[in-house]
């Protein structure tokens, strides 16, 4: 009887913080259903022209003498080429940050702020990320696999923690 006590004041106390945390559950898996049942249709424009093509450009503004190109979910430079997969495209960490947003207590205005202006963070960041492993695999393929798995997935994730916590210091109810 006592644990059920502590349950219900536990809920009651926390209340804000369960509804958030149930709300951004429910938010990120209806995103991901979509983003699945869609992926098909997306993929060009998501994984080809947004992250290959535009990583490609700017490599060739970095170091012009790559000669980098883009054929699809390919970045190649003369024999050497990565493949950006599907779910490389940085489209979990927007959808992360979207359902964040959506569960989150502040105005509608600042939920649709929060979701365009983190997207774009994350799609840049993402686009750093991209480029540090075309660099890596090239250059020291050997440090790949920890740049890829480790540092490149811990970097999204911490730029869009980063960036949720900033939106919502600024933006959150309790400030207006």
């Amino acid at each position: 009887m006592k644990r059920a006590s502590r349950a219900r004041m536990f809920l009651t106390a926390h209340r804000a913080e369960v509804r958030f945390v149930l709300y951004f559950i429910l938010f990120f898996i209806v995103l991901q259903v979509l983003h699945y049942s869609v992926r098909s249709f997306t993929t060009p424009l998501l994984v080809y022209r947004l992250n290959a093509q535009v990583s490609s450009r700017i490599i060739n503004v970095i170091t012009p003498e790559e000669k980098s190109y883009a054929r699809g979910d390919m970045i190649g430079s003369g024999s050497f080429s990565i493949k950006i997969a599907q779910g490389c495209e940085g489209i979990e960490g927007i959808l992360l940050i979207t359902a964040a947003l959506l569960a989150f207590n502040m105005g509608i205005k600042q939920k649709i702020g929060g979701i365009v202006t983190g997207s774009v963070i994350l799609y840049a960041a993402n686009l750093v990320r991209i480029i540090v492993l075309y660099y890596t695999l090239k250059y020291k393929p050997a440090m790949f696999d920890v740049a890829h798995v480790y540092v490149g997935q811990t970097f999204i994730i911490f730029i869009g923690i980063l960036f949720f916590m900033a939106w919502i210091g600024v933006f959150s109810r309790s400030h207006e």
